[in-house]
């Protein structure tokens, strides 16, 4: 019996048929499609759907195999982190992909320099034709569009334009009023208007209680152990507790960390104030944000429903601004940062010796050798005494002669500014009349110059001096107005001195929070003797109002006794 012998030519052409077979059911065709919130607004033409129907057609069409699509929903071209993008290059590195479609070159990206790299270098070297069918590239024909490169210009044009516009719109939004970001730790987003923040009152209680142990002279970290103790979740953990989207929550939900602590302190967003461009984008292909100065910043006011008593934030300020940081032995004092020398104005530092606690002028410290000043030394505890005396005192006498203190105070501000306040009041009623004679003056010469009785050179030069003049002349008027609304700003912070009083009925031991509600810094005389007597002076400046001298009660009663009769005349 015969049998058919194969030659070695027809064994090697089955098994090579057989290969090129296999290898071309493991290939794809590569359909990518991508769409960015922004290319949806150009309408349902470049949906996903209708990308994806276009792509199919044209690769069944003509003829590609095994298509496979490789989809980015919501993602910008501007730059080529996506998802599937990175899928289909790895598919390329693989060698099961020959061929990439996109329906146009806008859909494969907006940056014309990566687009270019990408259908000019990296696929022509991994042996990958790609095909951008609405513009006519196709690297595997001749006949391909010669001005792929302008088309990948005008591509990029689009996104820095569209990134121009909606900057224009956030700033418009942002000096609105609206709030552009997300709403810190203590709000909550406006369910009816997203815009618009409420005040979230279980977190807003933390922000409060962060405030008061910063008034008790807590500093960051000592309030941040506070909280981690009491097992108060972190913004970010309260957040994910609440079911609001967080971009990470530390693996400890209690661990605070003082950088946040510092960071509510130092939020105007909790007196009202919405703060808004922060930072910016390097650039629309750059997703990196770098801080904006704060003078390009934007400050609404009133802008929601504050947290924090501004007088409390701004006291709080002050705080975070003069740190009580430690002596290197570890000791820390309430008064730090608040005393001042009374004869060279620098500040008193902290130190012990011989068992006491105490304070000296830090310009005497530096320089005891050429004795720039004296020592201005004070105890602690000494201190300690006087000005608890002395606040006792000056509650006692509020909370008695409220009325009279009142008076006094209003009647004292405005005696000390009356003759500086009508001075300033002349000027600037001098200063607006001369910029009405400005006007006329430019007036006369611009007709002057018209009627040829005045040449150009000389109008110019007036025209120049009398607008400088008229510059500087508002400016003037702005400042002396400034300073003569502050006599209505000085009365009205004696009501708020009065306010924080009615906060204690009683003061028996002198506290931090005490010290900072009352206290804006004390002044150290230099001790005297007298008589075989040592006596130092300290002179209180207290929150608002400053120095004030504090009558007997004796004075204080034929004071109110006075005020009473004037009252009753007044009323008959």
């Amino acid at each position: 019996m015969w049998y058919a012998v194969p030659t070695l030519h027809n064994t090697v052409s089955a098994v090579g048929k057989e290969s090129f077979m296999k290898r071309q059911q493991e290939e794809f065709t590569a359909l990518y499609c991508r769409l960015s919130q922004d290319d949806g607004r150009e309408g349902e033409s470049n949906s996903i759907v209708n990308q994806k129907e276009y792509l199919i057609k044209y690769a069944k069409e003509h003829g590609f195999p095994n298509p496979k699509f490789y989809v980015d929903d919501g993602y910008t071209g501007t730059n080529f982190d996506r998802p599937s993008f990175k899928e289909m290059s790895a598919d390329i590195e693989k060698g099961i992909v020959k061929t990439v479609i996109v329906k146009d070159l806008s859909r494969f990206g907006r940056n014309y320099i990566e687009v270019g790299s990408y259908s000019e270098i990296i696929y022509p070297e991994a042996g990958v034709r790609f095909i951008a069918i609405m513009d006519n590239v196709d690297t595997g024909s001749l006949e391909s569009n010669e001005f792929a490169a302008f088309t990948n210009l005008f591509n990029e044009w689009y996104p820095k334009s569209t990134s121009k516009k909606v900057k224009e719109v956030k700033k418009a939004k942002g000096l609105a009023g609206e709030h552009l970001g997300a709403p810190p730790y203590g709000y909550l987003r406006n369910p009816d208007d997203k815009t618009r923040w409420l005040v979230d009152e279980e977190a807003a209680a933390v922000v409060r209680r962060i405030f008061s142990l910063c008034m008790q002279g807590k500093g960051v970290s000592d309030i941040a152990t506070i909280l981690w103790k009491n097992k108060v979740l972190t913004p970010s953990a309260y957040k994910a507790s609440k079911g609001i989207g967080v971009a990470k929550v530390s693996e400890n939900p209690y661990c605070w960390e003082s950088a946040t602590v510092a960071a509510i302190l130092e939020n105007v967003a909790y007196i009202g104030i919405t703060e808004s461009f922060k930072s910016t984008r390097l650039g629309f292909k750059s997703r990196k944000r770098i801080p904006t100065a704060k003078d390009r910043r934007a400050y609404i006011e009133n802008a929601h429903t504050p947290i924090i008593d501004r007088d409390m934030w701004e006291k709080v300020q002050t705080i975070r601004e003069n740190k009580r940081r430690p002596t290197k032995s570890g000791m820390t004092s309430m008064f730090s940062s608040l005393l001042y020398c009374a004869d060279c104005g620098a500040k008193l530092s902290l130190a012990a010796a011989n068992g006491y606690v105490h304070f000296r002028c830090s310009m005497y410290k530096r320089t005891s050798r050429t004795q720039n000043c004296t020592q201005h030394y004070i105890r602690e505890d000494a201190l300690n005494q006087l000005v608890l005396k002395q606040l006792q005192h000056f509650l006692s006498y509020l909370q008695q002669f409220e009325r009279v203190f009142i008076k006094q105070q209003i009647d004292t501000t405005l005696a000390e500014r009356r003759y500086e306040l009508s001075a300033k009041q002349k000027q600037i009623e001098k200063d607006e009349k001369r910029i009405d004679e400005l006007d006329r003056l430019f007036r006369k010469i611009y007709e002057d110059n018209v009627n040829g009785k005045l040449n150009d050179e000389r109008f110019y030069k007036l025209s120049d001096g009398y607008e400088a003049e008229q510059e500087q002349l508002k400016q003037e008027i702005e400042t002396l107005t400034a300073e003569v609304s502050e006599a209505d700003t000085e009365i009205t912070n004696v009501s708020k001195l009065i306010a924080d009083t009615k906060k204690y009925t009683r003061i028996d031991e002198l506290t931090p929070e005490i010290l900072n509600t009352f206290v804006d810094k004390i002044v150290i005389h230099e001790r005297e003797k007298k008589d075989g007597k040592r006596t130092q002076k300290i002179d209180i400046y207290y929150s608002y109002v400053g120095i004030v001298d504090i009558p007997t009660d004796e004075e204080m009663r034929e004071m109110e006794k006075a005020y009473m009769q004037h009252t009753t005349r007044q009323t008959a």
